[in-house]
């Protein structure tokens, strides 16, 4: 998989992510403008560490 690719494949599901997140934490904190910055920090967060989760697992499994 292309890393290109990669980063899309991340920022789609990042996106549906982002609005159950959004809803759950409004839920929680009970005010949109706070849920919506914690969602946008996690979703940041998440794009990431996915990133970085895919392409040590793509090393990982290329080795064997």
């Amino acid at each position: 998989m292309s890393k290109r690719i990669l980063f899309y494949k991340a920022m789609i599901w990042n996106i549906f992510g982002f609005i159950m997140t959004s809803v759950l934490s409004y839920l929680w904190f009970g005010d949109w403008i706070q849920s919506l910055s914690f969602s946008l920090i996690a979703v940041i967060i998440s794009v990431f560490t996915y990133i970085f989760y895919e392409l040590v697992w793509n090393k990982f499994v290329k080795k064997k």
